[in-house]
């Protein structure tokens, strides 16, 4: 069961859990209920969580723990404050409404749809990765410099580890500028295996971090 954040409330109670923002945080807690309080039901026998109940619980705990990781990756980079949203959704919602679809108690289950990035500028046109041990060889094309295709912008790298869904990384500073039309670059092995799948989500950066493109993905 996915769990969608709702942009139009404060406070919210699903299968026995109260969602609510506390500064800015999505925060939960059990509902205010007598039987859920003590665990009962009326007729004093145990109050059992259906399946659906523990499965919703399980991915909302999950994706609390991703986006903590995730939002500590781009500290310093305004990906979800400058992404479009309603008024009342912080970053922290925007992240949780377009990447919950991609997700389930065990971390990311569609990579593909995973979104490390959002924004209005042009993806890396026609890219290519090529993977040799744990360094990457990353080929695109950039036939114009227009508003949202500059020379400059920077190229910024996310990844996953196969055995680490629920732990979104980002490299380092800028690895290169769309006008150069290739980078090189090595990800960290982590003591894994060099025959360990990586899910990997190129996207630009503008150099006053004002706008970035939506991530786009491959695995190497």
């Amino acid at each position: 069961m996915e769990i969608l954040l709702s942009s139009q409330r404060k406070k919210w109670s699903m299968n026995g859990i109260t969602y609510y923002y506390k500064s800015g945080k999505l925060c939960q807690c059990k509902s205010r209920n007598a039987r859920l309080v003590t665990g009962k039901k009326k007729d004093g026998t145990l109050l059992v969580p259906t399946p659906e109940q523990v499965k919703a619980r399980a991915v909302f705990k999950m994706m609390f723990y991703l986006k903590g990781f995730y939002f500590r990756q781009i500290e310093e980079i305004p990906i979800w404050d400058v992404a479009s949203g309603t008024v009342e959704q912080n970053r922290w919602a925007k992240f949780h409404r377009a990447n919950a679809p991609a997700c389930d108690e065990r971390g990311v289950v569609d990579f593909p749809s995973f979104e490390f990035s959002v924004g209005k500028l042009f993806q890396p046109m026609n890219a290519r990765v090529i993977r040799k041990g744990w360094t990457l060889i990353v080929t695109w094309e950039n036939r114009e410099n227009r508003e949202l295709s500059r020379m400059s912008d920077g190229l910024r790298v996310g990844y996953f580890y196969d055995s680490y869904p629920k732990a979104p990384k980002l490299l380092p500073g800028v690895v290169a500028k769309r006008g150069d039309c290739r980078a090189e670059f090595t990800i960290p092995d982590a003591g894994l295996p060099v025959m360990e799948g990586v899910h990997v989500y190129l996207f630009f950066m503008r150099k006053d971090k004002g706008a970035f493109s939506s991530s786009k993905y491959f695995r190497v």
